[in-house]
C-alpha cells in the first residue's frame, strides 16, 4: 500500500527541512535486539520498548556527536529514569544522563579529549534539537498469538507515552491494516486511534502516481520535450501522459474502458503492484514493436504478474499459516467465483482432506477447527473478495478485508448468500477460468 515509501518520503522531507534534526529510520526487527519481548504483560513490554527506543536514540547521538560506547550495557536506559524525562527535552535529558553517570565512552572525532566537555558543548548549541524516529515493519512475521499481539500493541502504547512525556521526540510508524484490526481492541490502544491515518488511495491519487512515473521518465530521457509543462494535477494532462503508453480504450468486461481501469483493478489499488503491471505490459509491447500497450499485452503478462503477486502473499503471510502455498495452489484451474458453501467445500475437499486434518495446524495462532477459518485467511490476505450487486442491473461491487474485516469470523452467522471471487491478479498464474 506504500507504507515504506511514505515513511521514506517524510524522513527525506524532515532532513531537508532542518539538517540539524536527528532522523532515524529503522525497522521493528532492529529494535528487538535492544530488549526482551517475549512477555505478554503489557506494562512490562511497554517499558522494554521505551528502553529500546531510548537506547537506539543514544546510539544515534553517539554517531552525531562523535563518541562510542565502550560498554554496551551503558546504552540501556532504565524505565525509572525515563519517567523522569517528563516535560524535558529528550536530547538534553539523554546527554545529561550520560554526563551524570560518567559512562565509559570513547571520543571518536575532533581534538576534544574530554567526553564531558564534548557533551556539554554539544548540548549548549543544540538545546532545541528534535528527534524524528521512523519505524517500518513493526508487524513483520506477525501472527495473532498472544505474545505477538501484546508485543505490537505495547509498541504503540510506548510511543504514545514517550512522545507525550518528553519534548522534541516525534515517532511515525506503519502497520498493516489486518494487524491493526487485530490489536486495536487492546484497552490502551483506544487512546492511539486519534493518531492513526488509514492509507487509502483514491482513483485520482493512483492516476497521479502512474502519470508522474511517465512524466519523470520523459524528464530524465527527453529533458527539452514539449511535455515539460505537464502537471499531474491536471486531469487532461494525466490523460495525455497515459495515452503516450496505453491505447485510448481497452476491451474489458464486454465494454471499452480507459486503460487505467484494468490497471487499477488488476493492481488491487496498490501503487507498487500497478507500477509492476505497467512495466511488464510496456516491455511486452516493446518486444512486439508496438508503440502502445493494449489489452492483449496486459493479458500476456498476467502469468508473470500473478507469480509476483503470489510470491508477495507467501513472503508476507506464510508465518501466519505454514501451508499457505499449498492452500493457494488448491485453486489452480478452478473457478473464479464461489458461493460460501462451494468455497468451504473446495477448502475442505481440495485442501484439508489432501494434507490431512491433523496436519493443518495453527492458522494465525489458532488451532484449526473448521474451514471457515481458512476462508477468512484467504479473505484477509486479499486472495478472495466479496462480490456484491447493490441493485439489479448495476455493475458488481467488490469488498476487501479493509472495508469489512469482521466477515467470516463468526461461525454462528449464516454466510450462505455471499459470493466470493478470486482476485483477478492471481487468475493468470493459477490458470483460473
Amino acid at each position: 500500500m506504500g507504507k515504506s515509501s511514505l515513511l521514506s518520503k517524510m524522513a527525506y522531507d524532515v532532513r531537508k527541512g532542518n539538517p540539524e534534526n536527528i532522523v532515524i529510520s529503522i525497522t521493528g526487527s532492529d529494535l528487538l535486539s535492544y530488549g526482551e519481548f517475549d512477555s505478554t504483560d503489557h506494562l512490562v513490554l511497554q517499558n522494554e520498548w521505551k528502553k529500546a527506543l531510548s537506547a537506539r536514540i543514544n546510539f544515534e547521538l553517539g554517531n552525531r556527536i562523535g563518541f562510542a560506547w565502550t560498554d554496551d550495557q551503558m546504552a540501556l536506559v532504565e524505565a525509572s529514569e525515563i519517567s523522569g524525562y517528563r516535560g524535558k527535552n529528550f536530547v538534553g535529558s539523554l546527554i545529561a544522563r550520560i554526563r551524570s553517570k560518567h559512562f565509559p565512552i570513547e571520543v571518536t572525532s575532533g581534538a576534544e579529549k574530554d567526553a564531558g566537555a564534548l557533551l556539554s558543548r554539544y548540548l549548549s548549541t543544540h538545546e532545541d534539537m528534535k528527534i524524528w524516529l521512523f519505524v517500518d515493519d513493526i508487524d513483520s512475521t506477525f501472527s495473532a498469538d498472544e505474545v505477538q499481539k501484546a508485543r505490537v500493541s505495547s509498541f504503540f502504547s510506548a510511543c504514545r507515552s514517550l512522545t507525550r512525556d518528553v519534548d522534541g521526540l516525534f515517532v511515525r510508524a506503519s502497520v498493516r491494516t489486518d494487524v491493526w484490526t487485530t490489536v486495536r481492541y487492546n484497552e490502551d490502544l483506544d487512546k492511539c486511534e486519534q493518531y492513526t491515518i488509514d492509507i487509502s488511495w483514491t482513483r485520482t491519487d493512483l492516476e497521479k502516481i502512474i502519470s508522474k512515473k511517465i512524466l519523470s521518465y520523459i524528464e530524465r530521457n527527453h529533458g527539452g520535450s514539449s511535455f515539460k509543462s505537464c502537471s499531474v494535477d491536471n486531469s487532461r494532462d494525466r490523460e495525455l501522459l497515459l495515452s503516450l503508453v496505453f491505447m485510448d480504450r481497452l476491451r474489458w468486461a464486454n465494454s471499452r474502458v480507459p486503460p487505467f481501469t484494468p490497471i487499477r483493478i488488476l493492481g488491487a489499488k496498490r501503487p507498487r503492484w500497478m507500477s509492476q503491471l505497467c512495466r511488464l505490459s510496456a516491455e511486452a509491447a516493446a518486444d512486439r514493436e508496438y508503440k502502445r500497450v493494449g489489452i492483449q499485452e496486459i493479458n500476456n503478462v498476467l502469468s508473470d504478474f500473478g507469480r509476483l503477486r503470489v510470491n508477495d502473499i507467501y513472503k508476507e503471510h506464510s508465518h501466519q499459516f505454514s501451508h499457505l502455498q499449498k492452500l493457494v495452489e488448491t485453486f489452480t484451474r478452478g473457478k473464479k467465483r464461489y458461493r460460501t458453501g462451494e468455497l468451504l467445500e473446495k477448502i475442505e475437499k481440495g485442501f484439508v482432506a489432501r494434507i490431512g486434518e491433523e496436519s493443518v495446524g495453527h492458522i494465525d495462532g489458532e488451532i484449526y477447527v473448521r474451514p471457515l477459518q481458512i476462508a477468512h485467511l484467504l479473505y484477509r490476505v486479499g486472495f478472495i473478495l466479496l462480490r456484491e450487486i447493490p441493485n439489479p442491473g448495476s455493475p458488481p461491487r467488490f469488498i476487501d478485508y479493509d472495508e469489512r474485516p469482521e466477515l467470516l469470523t463468526d461461525p454462528s452467522l449464516d454466510y450462505a448468500g455471499y459470493i466470493w471471487e478470486v482476485h483477478p491478479s492471481y487468475r493468470g498464474i493459477l490458470s483460473i477460468r
